[in-house]
């Protein structure tokens, strides 16, 4: 990702509406799966921290892992110490060493995401879960997603099969974020046509910081958008990503 970007998400994510409304939503999806104090969750790529600053159970272990040292520079901030430098590839932790994994908005970013999942559910213990959030629908890319060093985005079926070769059975794989899909989606085609049309060209620097900038009310908006949005996820026929719950199969260790 854009070394400028962590800098930017650590500014905005405890109010910046795609932050808020999805961590609300992953929330609610692992409350019920971590109601044991003795439970165990990891976070694969924790990113500046937010998410485990701002998980909603005391568990016997919260820890985060990422491979850039500017993230965990901004977890650190955050007040987290339980923290490790690793490759989602190349995890090292012990098979079925956690209750929960959250590999949120992490496999899109890696050459080998199947060889990412299936280290996800080797640290995961039989009759554990496993939390996957990524961008949906190729034809949404857009220059954020190559300013956050994407290498793809996902289909519904492509992701449903990927964590399946990984050895997780899918508990619930829905679309999230329908609301604001048509501007996305108008957003994505107009990018297309330029590159089209013309060489593509580098972000700037300016255009890095302008990318999460909004107008507080819009913001404000959004935010309460996908709050009511959230009580249809399961029903959504589109959205701008993908959040998959799946299990690891008892019996299954490595």
């Amino acid at each position: 990702m854009d070394q400028q970007l962590y800098r930017q998400f650590y500014d905005i994510e405890e109010r910046y509406w795609w932050s808020v409304g999805t961590r609300r939503l992953f929330f609610e999806l692992v409350a019920p799966l971590v109601d044991d104090p003795a439970a165990r969750v990891l976070d694969v790529g924790c990113g500046t921290g937010i998410t485990l600053r701002e998980f909603p159970r005391r568990c016997r272990l919260l820890c985060g892992c990422d491979l850039s040292p500017t993230a965990l520079a901004f977890s650190r901030q955050r007040g987290l110490d339980c923290l490790v430098r690793s490759d989602v590839t190349a995890l090292p932790f012990a098979s079925g060493s956690a209750d929960l994994v959250l590999a949120l908005d992490v496999i899109e970013h890696v050459d080998a995401d199947e060889q990412a999942l299936r280290e996800i559910a080797r640290v995961c213990r039989p009759g554990g879960h496993v939390l996957v959030h990524v961008p949906a629908f190729p034809v949404l890319w857009t220059v954020k997603d190559e300013l956050n060093h994407h290498r793809r985005r996902y289909r519904r079926a492509a992701l449903r099969a990927l964590v399946e070769r990984a050895g997780l059975r899918v508990a619930a794989l829905a679309y999230f974020n329908c609301t604001a899909f048509p501007a996305a989606l108008a957003v994505a085609l107009v990018q297309a046509a330029r590159r089209r049309l013309a060489a593509p060209r580098p972000a700037a620097p300016a255009a890095v910081e302008r990318l999460y900038a909004l107008p507080p009310l819009l913001n404000r908006s959004l935010t309460a958008l996908l709050a009511a949005e959230r009580r249809a996820v399961p029903h959504l026929p589109f959205g701008m990503s993908l959040v998959c719950l799946a299990r690891k199969p008892v019996g299954v260790y490595g």
